[in-house]
């Protein structure tokens, strides 16, 4: 039996690469890429590529707290993530932009490498990495937030889902290492840390718990009591989850947010309750000791949603950036319930594949349209994204980045000027407060693809002819300059 058991995790962890492979391929090729082209086509608003890719690319030349134009804040005034410290040095050779779709798309690839960290480890079996990679590969909180770049709260789900991992295989050092980045990605991450203190206490060695329990408050009070009196006045995160009405709360387009994350683990979640009845605690999937049931230790994991599914309700913030390390959290969370004494079965399986693609429908029809041209890449409604649009506004934005300032552009096109300290953006924070010598924006009805609307942009374009010089104007971008 036990010769049965150790060839079965064997065949297990020879193949644990193929899981993450196949659905990073998928991931990259469904998700990632169409991201890239639309990013190149403009078709993105200024929040938030502009204010990541002005943060990353003053970051990298006027360090340590760059003043963001786009934004009208310096940048750790606003989120406190310093993990953008490790990626700015890339912004001295590549474009900021660049910089952060890359970084985005490898941190969703490397949230998928835990999981074939715990198969070769016998901790889960070849179908059930096979389904949660496949889960978090292609689930709705990750493939929306990979199709709105970019923002460090999406790059958090590799070092969560390698915290967990560590946890559950008892590596404590890589455990600590990776809630470091953890804490480094957004501000609400020591909240994760203090959660998980009783499977710390329960499951660690003394030693490791007090400087897991140090680090996260340590952290937290950096970010929230000593980080204003450094910085300054800094934005009222920590408070706005508290505005507004409970009823707020509940409403419908807020509820219709956390049912489309939560609708793709609910097959899973009742099938381990149904099997947690029928087998009894001791039979569940055996503690990260490997010495019989982890129920408890599993519930202690399980507190990691807690303050994130918090935050998440009270803020009414379940879509664009804020689901993927949410996503992480919950597919480690389910390895370590299911592990590798259950099985799912194939109608699990294919169920809950099933509704992560219902999920991921208007997304994929929006990038097939766009790949054969059906619409364009555009984004904006009724840009047609015609031949030559994107070679245009790519030859006006080399004119703009050495003419004159302050530059006002439109704020599809922010994210690629991200390296000069005097860009905003029309309709931006700066309100009538700048006297612009230099104009920049596409025709309308292309431009802005979110933010503004038409009527505003057709004045901003007014304005734009109205400059003593106009450098160019066709039929896809305005330059103008005093």
């Amino acid at each position: 039996m036990a010769a049965k058991k150790k060839r079965a995790v064997s065949s297990v962890s020879r193949h644990h690469w193929v899981p993450p492979l196949v659905m990073g391929a998928l991931q990259v090729l469904l998700v990632s890429v169409p991201t890239w082209l639309r990013a190149h086509h403009f078709g993105f608003s200024n929040y938030d590529f502009g204010i990541y890719s002005q943060g990353v690319a003053r970051l990298a030349v006027d360090p340590p707290n760059p003043w963001l134009s786009g934004r009208q804040i310096f940048l750790f005034n606003d989120h406190f993530d310093p993990i953008l410290f490790v990626v700015a040095p890339f912004a001295r050779v590549f474009p900021a932009a660049e910089v952060g779709l890359v970084v985005e798309a490898l941190c969703a690839l490397l949230a998928l490498l835990p999981l074939a960290w715990l198969a070769k480890h016998g901790r889960i079996t070849n179908a059930t990495h096979w389904l949660l990679t496949a889960l978090l590969a292609m689930h709705l909180g990750v493939t929306q937030s990979l199709g709105f770049p970019f923002h460090p709260t999406t790059w958090a789900m590799a070092p969560m889902a390698w915290m967990l991992a560590a946890l559950m295989l008892e590596r404590w050092r890589t455990a600590l290492v990776a809630l470091l980045f953890l804490l480094a990605c957004k501000e609400e991450f020591p909240f994760v840390g203090f959660a998980l203190i009783p499977f710390m206490w329960t499951k660690a060695p003394r030693k490791w718990t007090w400087t897991w329990i140090a680090l996260s408050a340590a952290w937290g009070v950096f970010a929230f009591i000593l980080r204003p009196r450094l910085v300054g006045d800094v934005m009222p995160y920590a408070s706005q989850p508290f505005q507004g009405a409970v009823s707020d709360r509940f409403a419908p387009h807020v509820l219709a947010g956390a049912g489309d994350w939560l609708v793709a683990f609910l097959p899973l979640i009742i099938w381990l309750v149904a099997k947690k009845k029928a087998k009894g605690e001791k039979e569940m999937s055996p503690s990260p000791s490997g010495r019989g049931a982890g129920v408890r230790e599993h519930i202690f994991l399980s507190l990691t949603l807690a303050p994130m599914l918090g935050i998440r309700f009270l803020a009414m913030a379940w879509r664009d950036h804020y689901s993927a390390v949410l996503t992480s959290a919950a597919v480690l969370i389910l390895a370590a319930w299911i592990g590798s004494e259950l099985k799912p079965r194939w109608w699990l399986t294919a169920l809950t594949l099933i509704i992560v693609l219902i999920n991921a429908e208007p997304l994929l029809k929006r990038d097939f349209k766009s790949v054969t041209n059906e619409q364009g890449w555009g984004a904006s409604h009724g840009c047609e994204d015609i031949d030559g649009r994107s070679k245009a506004i790519a030859d006006a934005l080399e004119l703009a980045r050495k003419a004159p300032g302050p530059i006002l552009v439109g704020g599809n096109l922010l994210p690629w000027l991200a390296e000069r300290s005097d860009v905003y953006a029309f309709g931006g924070p700066q309100g009538d407060t700048v006297n612009a010598v230099t104009y920049l924006l596409e025709q309308p009805r292309c431009g802005d693809t979110w933010a503004r609307a038409l009527e505003h942009r057709e004045l901003d374009a007014y304005r734009a002819r109205s400059k003593p010089r106009v450098i160019i104007e066709d039929w896809h971008v305005i330059l103008s300059t005093d």
